[in-house]
């Protein structure tokens, strides 16, 4: 795998607990591979050394349920960063984690907007890491069943192309938000056309 901190931002002991928590088996798409694309496309964006940490942190705690899940990442920024980096940075990196919960951010927070855009950069993909990302998500979610996943999916991706853009910064809506738009269309035209045909299964 490619060394994803090859700036050593983190302290050794540090990375090396978030890869481990990155590298789970539950993980398919949460995984040290959203990890190393999220962290590429945030330098793409400029992100800073504060924005890169958070990214790190984002998801270092994951069982699908949202925002407990970026709670606790936020409480492990303080538990694995005490004594590593200045207090009001270590709340400044919680702060960064939280906006991934829900990727609303304010239009003057350049900063949160960079990290949710590369959070979403992959909505982005080329439509074979597209669709390989959502087999990734359906993966980690096994205890729904086909019907469940089609309405859960459905809607999620409905809400989501409400929105008027995607991405919060001019550089993230050049680069991904008409693919993402595209992608996340093809999508949800495929699981009605899978609910209509009843071939989703029981």
């Amino acid at each position: 795998m490619v060394n994803p901190d090859p700036a050593g931002l983190l302290p050794d002991s540090v990375a090396a607990e978030l890869l481990r928590r990155w590298a789970e088996p539950h993980r398919h798409y949460h995984d040290t591979s959203h990890l190393v694309n999220g962290l590429v496309a945030l330098e793409t964006l400029g992100g800073s050394r504060l924005e890169l940490i958070a990214f790190w942190f984002h998801d270092a705690v994951h069982s699908n349920s949202t925002p407990e899940d970026e709670r606790a990442s936020a409480a492990l920024v303080a538990d694995l960063l005490e004594g590593h980096e200045a207090p009001s940075d270590i709340t400044e990196i919680q702060r960064l984690v939280m906006l991934t919960a829900g990727h609303l951010t304010a239009p003057d927070d350049i900063a949160g907007q960079r990290v949710c855009d590369a959070d979403l950069s992959a909505l982005g993909a080329d439509g074979d890491a597209y669709r390989r990302n959502v087999e990734g998500i359906r993966a980690e979610l096994p205890h729904l069943t086909d019907q469940e996943w089609v309405h859960g999916r459905s809607e999620f991706l409905a809400r989501f192309l409400e929105r008027g853009h995607f991405f919060g910064t001019d550089r993230a809506r050049g680069l991904w938000e008409a693919a993402a738009r595209a992608n996340l269309r093809d999508e949800l035209e495929n699981l009605r056309l899978a609910n209509h045909s009843g071939s989703i299964g029981p």
